[in-house]
């Protein structure tokens, strides 16, 4: 019922602002730009092809999931996820989305390396988005794979020792998804020994 009153509700927007000539729509545009930083990022990261477009999506994951803790910030899950939503989102842009996912979970792991272990939604919370990572990289381009390879297997090599199964896990999930990543990285060993 609810997604129902939303659409009526557009549509009674749309038929507004379709009666609206470009000037209205673009100082609509620009009010709805100053409002809020949300809305800046959205706009910023749909038009704005800069090469830090991820840059304040990115500082939204790093403020949420690895806060000052001497400013006794919380942790929190829902406004880094949220981050990634509204970038892809507003973009559609997978290399993009994939890397702000990769930052999620890096900036997760080494928030509990760093601080010691939280608990087990914490956990479940970058398992569940390192196997989003997965998926994604498995129907991705060889080269997107190679790109991400590194750091994941660098995120499983650093939560060695974290609880709640976490490390096993990343171990688990990484192998199953690629099992030629240990390979490489056994070659890669031997070769510089």
């Amino acid at each position: 019922m609810a997604k129902r009153r939303v659409d009526n509700r557009w549509n009674d927007v749309r038929t507004v602002l379709a009666s609206h000539d470009s000037v209205k729509l673009m100082n609509l545009v620009r009010d709805l730009y100053v409002l809020n930083q949300e809305n800046r990022n959205f706009l910023n990261a749909r038009y704005l092809a800069s090469e830090d477009r991820l840059g304040p999506h990115k500082k939204m994951i790093e403020e949420s999931i690895y806060p000052d803790i001497y400013s006794n910030k919380p942790v929190r899950i829902s406004l880094a996820k949220k981050a990634i939503s509204q970038y892809t989102k507003a973009t559609n842009d997978v290399a993009g989305t994939l890397e702000l996912m990769v930052y999620f979970v890096e900036r997760g792991t080494k928030f509990t390396a760093d601080c010691g272990d939280i608990d087990e939604a914490f956990y479940s919370s970058l398992e569940s988005m390192f196997g989003r990572v997965l998926d994604t990289l498995k129907r991705s381009a060889p080269e997107v794979m190679a790109c991400f390879l590194p750091r994941l297997t660098a995120i499983r090599d650093t939560a060695d020792g974290i609880g709640w199964g976490y490390h096993d896990y990343l171990c688990d999930a990484l192998s199953e998804a690629f099992p030629i990543v240990d390979e490489d990285v056994d070659k890669a060993t031997t070769i510089s020994s």
